[in-house]
Order: structure tokens, then C-alpha cells, then sequence
């Protein structure tokens, strides 16, 4: 295939994600306008419209950062980011929670943390690590925060366990940040930061310590780390080149042992290169320096994926013996996901866990999803009402059900929980300006998706363009997996990013940061 017609084929796949990115999810949140779970009251039209109002005023005014020195620039936004950290922590305080009596996994992450910190090998939660380790990293992080903290200070009191999960978000917003800056200079930095500052999850989800927090940093630190190398390549010593693929690699290998769905960074990254122009002309010229660069990525995922299930089986402090009896196999949640509304269900769970071995498991499971497809794909109707409804689960929840954990085990009830709590007295008005401000990020998707359908080049499109291809491989993995509104949360950024795209005034030159 000669280079033209190769690039030529490239602006038209690029095209076709972008018209599948507006097509599908416009379409999804068409549906829910339609089945009347998106009520258009005047409080959130009000807020649509002083939203609407803010990104024109910032188009506007934005461009002014530019003109600051680089000492103010650099004071401004520290001040903004010192602000944002002090908000979050705040916040964690108020909303304070001792997971270690919540009705949830979280129960069995934070106390076998605490209890291993104590030099207690606990026994009670060993089945549940052998039949759910995915979330044994998110209790080993906790495990090596509590143990220097118990041995100095003899305390593994919930508010060590809210302090970090509150960092983790507070550098998943400074990796929003350090994109948007690299896509769009200092305006970008800035619009990012003040939707970082109104993004009410950054708040409501600190003192909820589980993986979707843990991982977003690490998802989207992995965003920025591959831009930024993929944009300063050429600029860049072969020894800096190698070093930072290995580290990208550890990076992503370390957010899918927190969160399963980062593993679609691996391929997001595929298509987005393979759709990059002129990609395909600099892989015949050095294919031998590309080589090298995906067997040293692949090295650093290796290692760290590896290494921590080598130190998960052989440190002694988990009695894995029961993994061969109690392991829940990835069939169990695909299976979950094509049967009644797509949620978890008790009666999914006990049906794989009657079986007593794995493979046992992996049958019944793969006997049942057999028996799933073929009522749903013999009944269009029934298989269009799963897609949408789970697809409502994963993507109509603004706040990403948030205020449902704020309220899971409070330490004491204070004014916050009044407006971030599902049941608290001002939780209405949170939760219609967290669906406005929701809105508004997913009108910044839209806005860019039909730009790249026109192949009208801008400043960051090839940021925003990667952002596409992980939201769409978020809907189709979510498509099949369990539908919880949760697990897009670590993609949080994407959509930041898209916002951020709607005040970084594009059109205009942009600076350097």
C-alpha cells in the first residue's frame, strides 16, 4: 500500500472512532433522556446555563495566564493546586469514614491491612482474598502505609487510610493537569485545574478507599506519561528513550493490578499509534528501534505484574491455600454482566461458587454465558434493553455513584454529609450540578469528536483522540463486564481532558508551560 493511500485510510479510521464515539454514546444518553431518568428541572437547566455561561467567560479571559511571568505563573498555579489539596483534605475529614465496619469490600481490604500492620496474620478474610485478589494490591499499598505508621506511632486509625487515598486523587488531578499542559501550554493547566476544583468526585470519593481511587493516578498518569513521551520522542536521548519506556510499562502494569480495566490501556495505545500519521513510514525507517521500544515496555508491565504476584504468593502473609476452591475466574463477571439488569447479583455469585474447583467454575460459567447469548441474541428486543440499561448503569451517574459511599460508614455525621451524602438534606442539589457539570465534560467529547469528523486539525486533538479510543474501549468492555457506574471512574481524566478542551481556547496560539 503506497503512503498515500495508507494515510488516507488513517484519516478515515480516525474519522469512523470519532463518529463511533458520537454516535454511540450520543445514542446512549439519548435513550436515557427517553426512558425519563434524566428529569430537565430548572435547578439543573439553571446550572447549565451558569456552566455555559463560565466556559464562555473563561474562553475569554484564559489567554490572560500567557502574560504572567514565569515566577507569578508558577505561584498561581501551585496556589491553585495547594488549594485543591487543602479542599480534598478537608473534605476527607469531614467525611471520615472506619471502613473496617463497612457493609462492603471495603471491610475486607482496610482491616486485613490494618490487622498485618498489627503483626496479626488475620484468618477471616483469606477466602476473600483467594477468591477476589484483584483488590490485593489496593490492601498490600495500605498494608505498607500502616506498618511504619504503627510501629512510630502504635495507631492504624482510618484517617492515615483517607490522608493517602485523598493523595492518590490529588495526583490523579495533577496528572490531568500536566496533560492538559503539555496538549494546550499554560491555558491549558489552568482550564484543567478549575474543573478539577468543581469536579465534585475529587471530594466526595477521599475517604472512600478502594481501587477506582487508587487506580485513577495511576490510569491517568499513564495518559500523560505516553503523550508526553510520544510528543518529545525525537527530542530525546536513546538512553532517556529506553529508561522512560521501561517506566511507562511498570506504570500501566501496576494500574492493571490495581483496576482490571486499565488493561485496555495496552491496546488503546496500539491503535492510537497505528492511527497516528505518518506512524507507519517511521516504523519501516526504524523498525529495529521500535522493536527494542515495545520489548522494554513490555518488560517494565512484565516486571511489575510479575514481581508483585511473586511477592503476593510468597510473602507469608496471605494464606492462599484456598485459591484453587474459592478463585472467582474472569468468566464469573463476564457471565454476571448478560444476565438479569447486568449488576452484581448474589444469585450469580453463589452459582459460581458452588463449584469447587476452577476449571469446574470456567465451565459452569461459560455453559451459562453460552445459554445468556443465545436468549438475548434470539430476542433483539430483550438484548437492546441489557445494552442500554447497563450502559445507563455505567455512563447516566454524574458523580459516578460517589455520594453512595460517602454514607457507607461514617465516623461521625457532619454538615458535608448534608450535601454529599445520597441521603443527605442538600444531596438533590449535588447531584444536579455534579449531571450539569457531567454534561458539560461530555459536551466537550462531542464537540471534539465532530471536529475530528470534519478532520479539522487543533491544538491537542491527538490527546483528545487517545481519550476516545479509551472511552470507547471502556463501553465495549463494560458492555460485557459487570455494570457498575464505579468502574469508569479511573477514566475520569478522558472527560476532564475533553472539558478542558472546551476552555483551552484552541483556536488561538498557545504557549509553552
Amino acid at each position: 500500500m503506497s503512503a498515500l493511500n495508507q494515510g488516507g485510510l488513517q484519516v478515515w479510521l480516525r474519522r469512523a472512532v470519532w463518529l463511533l464515539l458520537l454516535g454511540s454514546f450520543g445514542c446512549i444518553f439519548l435513550v436515557i433522556a427517553l426512558r425519563g431518568h434524566w428529569s430537565l428541572g430548572s435547578r439543573k437547566l439553571l446550572f447549565c446555563a451558569l456552566l455555559a455561561a463560565g466556559v464562555f467567560l473563561l474562553r475569554r479571559f484564559l489567554p490572560l495566564v500567557d502574560r504572567l511571568t514565569p515566577g507569578r505563573w508558577r505561584a498561581v498555579f501551585g496556589g491553585g493546586l495547594v488549594l485543591l489539596f487543602a479542599l480534598q483534605l478537608g473534605s476527607g475529614f469531614l467525611l471520615l469514614q472506619d471502613l473496617t465496619t463497612s457493609p462492603f469490600d471495603t471491610e475486607a481490604v482496610l482491616r486485613t491491612a490494618t490487622e498485618l500492620a498489627q503483626g496479626t496474620v488475620p484468618a477471616l478474610y483469606n477466602d476473600y482474598f483467594a477468591s477476589v485478589d484483584t483488590n490485593v494490591l489496593c490492601m498490600f499499598v495500605l498494608y505498607w502505609m500502616y506498618r511504619p505508621v504503627y510501629l512510630l506511632t502504635g495507631s492504624t486509625g482510618p484517617a492515615w487510610a483517607m490522608g493517602l487515598n485523598t493523595l492518590f486523587l490529588f495526583v490523579a488531578a495533577v496528572c490531568v493537569c500536566g496533560t492538559a499542559g503539555h496538549l494546550w501550554g499554560r491555558r491549558g493547566k489552568a482550564a484543567a485545574l478549575i474543573l478539577c476544583l468543581l469536579f465534585l468526585p475529587y471530594y466526595a470519593f477521599t475517604s472512600f478507599v478502594y481501587t477506582d481511587t487508587m487506580a485513577a493516578p495511576l490510569v491517568a498518569g499513564s495518559l500523560w506519561g505516553f503523550l508526553a513521551l510520544e510528543g518529545r520522542w525525537n527530542r530525546l536521548s536513546l538512553r532517556t528513550r529506553l529508561l522512560s519506556c521501561i517506566g511507562l510499562g511498570f506504570l500501566v502494569g501496576t494500574a492493571f493490578l490495581m483496576k482490571g480495566n486499565a488493561l485496555l490501556l495496552y491496546p488503546a495505545f496500539v491503535v492510537y499509534l497505528a492511527l497516528r500519521p505518518g506512524f507507519w513510514a517511521a516504523l519501516r525507517r526504524c523498525w529495529r528501534s521500535a522493536l527494542a521500544t515495545v520489548l522494554l515496555f513490555c518488560m517494565g508491565s512484565v516486571a511489575v505484574v510479575f514481581g508483585f504476584n511473586a511477592y503476593k504468593w510468597n510473602c507469608g502473609l496471605l494464606d492462599l491455600s484456598l485459591y484453587e476452591s474459592m478463585h472467582t475466574p474472569i468468566t464469573h463477571w463476564i457471565m454476571m454482566g448478560l444476565e438479569n439488569d447486568g449488576a452484581f447479583s448474589n444469585d450469580s455469585y453463589a452459582y459460581t461458587g458452588r463449584f469447587s474447583t476452577i476449571e469446574e467454575k470456567k465451565a459452569a460459567n461459560l455453559a451459562r454465558i453460552q445459554t445468556n447469548l443465545k436468549h438475548l441474541l434470539s430476542s433483539p428486543q430483550s438484548l437492546a434493553w441489557l445494552f442500554f440499561t447497563k450502559a445507563e448503569t455505567d455512563w447516566g451517574d454524574g458523580l459516578y455513584t460517589a455520594p453512595q459511599t460517602v454514607n457507607l460508614a461514617p465516623v461521625q455525621r457532619t454538615w458535608l454529609h448534608e450535601w454529599l451524602s445520597v441521603d443527605g438534606t442538600h444531596s438533590d442539589v449535588t447531584a444536579d450540578f455534579g449531571q450539569a457539570f457531567y454534561w458539560m465534560l461530555w459536551a466537550g467529547a462531542f464537540i471534539a469528536a465532530i471536529r475530528g469528523i470534519r478532520n479539522r486539525r487543533q491544538p491537542g486533538e491527538s490527546g483528545l483522540f487517545l481519550c476516545a479510543i479509551c472511552l470507547l474501549g471502556n463501553l465495549s468492555f463494560l458492555t460485557l463486564w459487570e455494570a457498575n457506574a464505579r468502574y469508569p471512574f479511573c477514566y475520569s481524566c478522558c472527560l476532564l481532558l475533553f472539558g478542558a478542551s472546551l476552555l483551552a481556547a484552541p483556536h488561538s496560539e498557545i504557549q509553552s508551560a
